[in-house]
C-alpha cells in the first residue's frame, strides 16, 4: 500500500488521501489553497477547500462514488487480490481514469503526459470480441495494463475511440471516451430500451449523452459517449470534472435510493438553486421525461453535476434513461410530490413537486406542456432510429403521455 494518494485536477496536485487503521482522511495541498479561495467545492460540494482535513465518512462516500458497485466491484477486487470493501486499495488501483477530471495516483508517481487518442493501443475485432465476452469476469476491461474506474452495478466496458472510428484500450496516458454496455440478462432488450429512451429525450431538446448501438459477435451493445471527456480534432482528450448527487451530499452509493435514506428531488433542487432558474428548469424536464418513459430508477447516482469551473455547477447531461415500467418495476427511486410509485404520478403532482423547489406553477406548467406537445414527434423519431425496440415501449410512452396530458391543470 502506498504512503498516500495524490488527487490531480487540471494538472495540479490538489489533495492527499491517507489511511490509518482503515480510516480515510483527505487534505488539500498548499498549492490548491494558494490557487483557490477557501470554501471552493474543488473536488465535491461535500469536500470544500479548507486548511483542515476531511474525515473518514465523507471521504469514503466520495471515493466509493468513483468505484464500481455490487458484483463488478467484487470481480475487480478479486482480480486485483484486494478486499471489495477496501476503498483505498481499489482507488489506488483504479484511480487513473475516474469519472470527471480527477486522476488519482500513488504519492510520488508523476502525472502522465498530455493524453491523446493517437497514443492509445488499437484493438482488433478479435480483441474487442474477447473483451465483450469477458465482461462478467473482467468488468470495465480492467487488466494489468488497464486500470480505470466507473461507478455503477451494470456490466460495462470503457474504451477510447480513435479518429477513424475504431476502438482502443485506454491506458495510463489516454483516458476512455466511451462506455459500452451489453443487454442485462434478466431484462430483455435493455440496449434498445435505453437507446430509445435516450433518443426520445434528445429529440425533446434535453441535454443527454450521445448514444449509438453496435453488434459485437452477435451481441448488441449500447455505446454511450462520455460527456466528461472532450476530444479535440488533434486527438487530445480533455477531462471535465463532474460528480453525482450522492457524492455531492456525502451519501454512500448503497444509500442512493430515497427509501434507503438517499437524496430526494428537493435536495437535488436545493443544490441546483444556486445555479439559477435554468438549472431548476432542466431538473423539471428531467423529472417529466422520466415519468413519460416510465423510468423509476432515477436515483442519486443517475443525476450528476458538471463542475466546469471551480465553484460553478450545472446539471449534467442525462444518462441511464431506461424504462423500468415495461419490466413491471413501478417504484420511484426519488419520490415525486411524496408519490412513491410511477402509476400514481400525474402532471399536477409533477407541478406540485416543482413548486416545492421554488418554480412558479405557471412556469412549471409551460415547461411540462411544451414537452408533452413535442413528445409524439420525438417518440416517433426515436422509434425509427432504434431497430428492435419492443413495441410495448412506444405504447407505454403513449399511455403515459395521455395520462399526463389529461391531468395537466
Amino acid at each position: 500500500m502506498s504512503e498516500g494518494l495524490s488527487i490531480w485536477l487540471g494538472g495540479l496536485d490538489v489533495a492527499l488521501v491517507t489511511q490509518n487503521r482503515g480510516r480515510l482522511r483527505l487534505s488539500y495541498t498548499q498549492a490548491a489553497q494558494d490557487r483557490y479561495a477557501l470554501g471552493t467545492p474543488l473536488l465535491s460540494l461535500s469536500l470544500p477547500l479548507t486548511p483542515e482535513h476531511h474525515s473518514h465518512g465523507v471521504v469514503k462516500a466520495f471515493l466509493d462514488g468513483l468505484l464500481p458497485e455490487g458484483e463488478p466491484r467484487r470481480a475487480i477486487a478479486e482480480g486485483l487480490n484486494v478486499k471489495a470493501s477496501d476503498t483505498y486499495a481499489l482507488t489506488e488501483a483504479l484511480g487513473r481514469d475516474c469519472a470527471g477530471a480527477l486522476v488519482i495516483l500513488p504519492v510520488g508517481e508523476a502525472l502522465p503526459t498530455q493524453s491523446t487518442t493517437r497514443s492509445a493501443v488499437a484493438l482488433s475485432q478479435l480483441d474487442l470480441e474477447e473483451l465483450v465476452a469477458n465482461l462478467r469476469s473482467a468488468p470495465l476491461g480492467v487488466s494489468e495494463n488497464v486500470r480505470l474506474s466507473l461507478a455503477g452495478v451494470q456490466d460495462k466496458l470503457t474504451l477510447t475511440r480513435l479518429g477513424d472510428g475504431s476502438w482502443a484500450l485506454p491506458d495510463a496516458v489516454t483516458p476512455s471516451t466511451h462506455i459500452l454496455k451489453p443487454e442485462i440478462a434478466a431484462y430483455p432488450n435493455t440496449v434498445e430500451n435505453e437507446a430509445y429512451c435516450m433518443r426520445v429525450a434528445k429529440h425533446l431538446g434535453l441535454g443527454v449523452a450521445n448514444v449509438e448501438t453496435i453488434v459485437v459477435n452477435n451481441r448488441t451493445l449500447i455505446v454511450v459517449e462520455r460527456f466528461d471527456r472532450v476530444v479535440d480534432p488533434n486527438g487530445t482528450v480533455k477531462r471535465v470534472h463532474q460528480e453525482d448527487i450522492c457524492q455531492a451530499l456525502a451519501i454512500p452509493p448503497d444509500k442512493k435510493y430515497q427509501e434507503l435514506g438517499g437524496p430526494s428531488l428537493r435536495k437535488v433542487a436545493q443544490i441546483l438553486d444556486a445555479a439559477g432558474t435554468e438549472a431548476l428548469d432542466a431538473l423539471l424536464r428531467a423529472v417529466t421525461i422520466n415519468v413519460l418513459i416510465g423510468n423509476g430508477d432515477a436515483h442519486g447516482k443517475n443525476f450528476s453535476l458538471m463542475h466546469e469551473r471551480p465553484g460553478e455547477i450545472r446539471l449534467a447531461p442525462l444518462y441511464d434513461l431506461v424504462s423500468t415500467y415495461v419490466y413491471g418495476e413501478k417504484r420511484l427511486a426519488m419520490y415525486i410530490d411524496n408519490v412513491e410509485r410511477l402509476e400514481g404520478v400525474t402532471a399536477d403532482r409533477i407541478l406540485n413537486e416543482a413548486v416545492r423547489w421554488g418554480v412558479s406553477r405557471q412556469r412549471g406548467r409551460n415547461i411540462v406542456e411544451e414537452l408533452l406537445e413535442n413528445t409524439p414527434a420525438a417518440a416517433a423519431a426515436a422509434a425509427e432510429e432504434t431497430p428492435g425496440v419492443p413495441e410495448r415501449l412506444p405504447l407505454l410512452v403513449a399511455a403515459q403521455l395521455a395520462k399526463l396530458g389529461s391531468t395537466l391543470p
